[in-house]
């Protein structure tokens, strides 16, 4: 290649044969270290990707366990566990008792997801049930210990998710998500450790346009990464959606297409 056009450096490479042979070499080197490089970036990126199926398939149990625990403690019904999260029978026997003490139907996430029942408004629950302070306290419990099961499993994934952006940004989501529920923690925290004797009108409020956001967003990061996790097609429509008020659902819609870069969650 060095003689095109003329040839003229030919006797130069007979004369200096060691020097062709170790250019030679060099750019084989060159050459071959570009293409392992190549490879071995193609696969870690088909790990990566393995990782992210996997991982995200695991996550996605901690804003759908989130999901449950705030239905159950507005609405009754029935809790489904799993490893991570549990739910103590006195704590649900208290909410029982709560709600039957203040006239509020126990309604069954399930039957609201089948379509069998409406879903109660946040607002006109939160307006009753905040009022009692042994609510706060059992809500506070049971939120705490869904707080202690998604902190386990961000745990359990975060040195396998830090290592790139894109994995972090999904394990940030998780975090952000744990954050928001910790903040409708502390809010029932004032009640439940007697801090105040009970909730002022304006902090019901709060504490029900709170709740609300950050159970749709549950709703809405669960499905998120569900869909990531490659379980679910493009087109699939999650069962939570039935579990949200008009107003989230319209807005959680409009956010369509999927790949559309946002945050996994409805509210930030």
């Amino acid at each position: 290649m060095t003689d095109w056009p003329e040839g003229s450096l030919r006797s130069f490479w007979n004369q200096h044969a060691f020097l062709a042979g170790s250019l030679s070499s060099a750019l084989f080197l060159v050459l071959g270290a570009t293409l392992v490089k190549e490879w071995m970036a193609r696969r870690d990126e088909a790990r990566l990707r393995l990782v992210i199926l996997v991982a995200c398939g695991a996550l996605a149990r901690a804003p759908l366990a989130q999901r449950r625990a705030m239905w159950f403690a507005l609405n009754g019904g029935h809790f489904i566990e799993d490893a991570d999260f549990r739910l103590a029978p006195e704590a649900a026997d208290q909410i029982r008792t709560i709600l039957a003490r203040h006239d509020l139907a126990e309604v069954k996430e399930n039957d609201a997801i089948n379509e069998l029942v409406v879903p109660p408004g946040v607002a006109s629950r939160i307006s009753v049930l905040a009022a009692d302070p042994k609510w706060a306290q059992t809500a506070y419990d049971l939120l705490r210990e869904c707080s202690h099961g998604c902190r386990v499993i961000m745990a359990r994934w975060a040195p396998l998710l830090t290592g790139t952006d894109k994995s972090a940004a999904i394990l940030e989501e998780i975090a952000l998500q744990s954050d928001q529920l910790t903040q409708v923690q502390v809010m029932l925290l004032r009640v439940a450790r007697g801090r105040v004797r009970e909730f002022q009108p304006g902090d019901i409020d709060e504490l029900g346009e709170l709740w609300r956001k950050e159970f749709a967003n549950s709703i809405a990061l669960e499905a998120a990464l569900t869909q990531l996790s490659g379980k679910r097609g493009p087109d699939w429509a999650p069962d939570g959606w039935n579990l949200l008020e008009a107003t989230d659902l319209e807005a959680l819609r409009a956010r369509e297409p999927v790949g559309e870069r946002r945050s996994m969650r409805l509210y930030t």
